[in-house]
């Protein structure tokens, strides 16, 4: 897969596997402002993987490296995720709909990355499931069902109730009972 390198410095060593892709909104208005932000030493903030506007793939930190992305986050039995995950960001605003470039790009990246590391479909999250409340994104506006359809994400046939916390928890949310609900609210309408 082509990708171009836009080197950050917010990242540390790896000392555990990779468990999780995680995938984020950035909510910023262009990609030169978040590029920016991902690769300024102050912000303290990073991802593995960038897509940009125009569906090209930029890679911020090597996957051997810990990327600065999912900040205070929870999922199972496992605490501040940025450890044990690779974190991709995707260029968009809040009211903005995903393109198509951006999905096929992500979908390449999916399958490559579910591949390479032998991770179940349920292993790709949103920013919004490991953090809820505190972040929404992708957002509502991401399509899920697509990368379901594609086995690129956990399908939902029945064996989770959405709006039930006890099921939510059993697949991995953590959290008190109406935050969980409101993520569960972005992923599954």
């Amino acid at each position: 897969m082509k990708k171009r390198f836009y080197p950050s410095p917010n990242h540390e060593p790896r000392s555990e596997g990779i468990k999780y892709i995680i995938v984020h909104g950035t909510w910023m208005e262009s990609d030169k402002e978040a590029l920016e932000r991902l690769s300024c030493p102050k912000a303290k903030v990073s991802c593995h993987y960038y897509i940009d506007k125009q569906g090209k793939l930029i890679q911020l930190v090597e996957e051997d490296q810990v990327a600065w992305h999912a900040g205070v986050s929870a999922w199972r039995n496992d605490v501040s995720l940025n450890k044990n995950s690779i974190g991709i960001e995707i260029s968009v605003l809040p009211h903005e709909k995903f393109l198509e470039c951006q999905y096929e790009t992500l979908e390449l990246l999916l399958k490559d990355l579910l591949n390479r590391y032998s991770l179940s479909l349920d292993a790709v999250l949103a920013h919004s499931d490991i953090a809820p409340r505190r972040k929404d994104d992708p957002g509502r506006g991401f399509d899920w069902g697509r990368l379901e359809k594609k086995n690129l994400a956990f399908k939902n046939n029945g064996s989770i109730d959405p709006l039930n916390p006890k099921s939510l928890r059993a697949f991995g949310y953590v959290g008190e009972d109406e935050i969980i609900l409101e993520a569960a609210k972005l992923r599954w309408r």
